[in-house]
């Protein structure tokens, strides 16, 4: 019986997302290859380090690249002090998240990124992105992270075409999901929203928090 359950529920999904939904996986990677301090100074013929740690120090993606806009289906009111907008998710900052607002554990919920080079006489279509960089759940301290749910698996779609499930881990530190290039062209802008399909739960509360969704890619070198 669970056999012809399981069965069903695959041939459900193949119903729902189409053939040409490819599944990817996120490969772990260690915080340290993508965060490191401001600067450093020596002590006692050593270096030691100056300041707070950076998220994607020094050139990257976004020394050429940039999101045009964020957007969210929902998100979690904030207090006053701390807020959970869509903006968050790409703020370079571990310990801010972008949380759903919806009641229940957040399934359906979505944040979207736009990409406009339109604006930008200069540009000659050289730019793409080919990786997710995520900082999965609410990153801000390791309790933070264990009461809050995470994202066990995303539905990507391009310009409003289902186009990639990614299945994340449930890990404190970065994680990578890579892809076949998406270039920009200067004549449209471009949208990938981000669906909740599935979650690991939390110690404690039933929202599903994101701290990091970043983008690696093709024309900045």
């Amino acid at each position: 019986m669970k056999t012809l359950l399981s069965l069903v529920f695959f041939m459900l999904c193949s119903l729902s997302y189409g053939q040409d939904i490819i599944e990817l996986e996120a490969k772990q990677e260690k915080d340290s290859d993508f965060f490191d301090y401001e600067d450093y100074g020596e002590e006692d013929g050593k270096l030691v380090p100056i300041g707070d740690k950076e998220f994607l120090k020094g050139c990257s993606w976004y020394c050429g690249g940039s999101v045009h806009n964020i957007t969210a289906s929902s998100e979690l009111k904030g207090n006053g002090v701390i807020n959970y907008e869509a903006g968050n998710a790409h703020d370079f900052d571990e310990k801010t998240a972008w949380v759903e607002g919806v009641d229940g554990n957040g399934i359906g919920e979505y944040i979207e990124y736009e990409f406009d080079f339109n604006e930008d006489p200069a540009y000659n279509v050289n730019l793409g992105i080919n990786k997710l960089i995520i900082a999965n759940g609410y990153k801000k301290s390791r309790q933070v992270w264990e009461n809050n749910a995470r994202i066990k698996q995303l539905l990507v779609y391009v310009n409003d075409t289902p186009t990639f499930l990614v299945n994340l881990k449930d890990s404190f530190e970065i994680q990578t999901v890579e892809f076949e290039t998406i270039k920009f062209l200067n004549n449209r802008n471009l949208r990938l929203k981000f669906e909740i399909k599935e979650i690991y739960e939390g110690n404690k509360y039933k929202d599903t928090a994101l701290s990091l969704l970043m983008f690696y890619g093709v024309g900045v070198h």
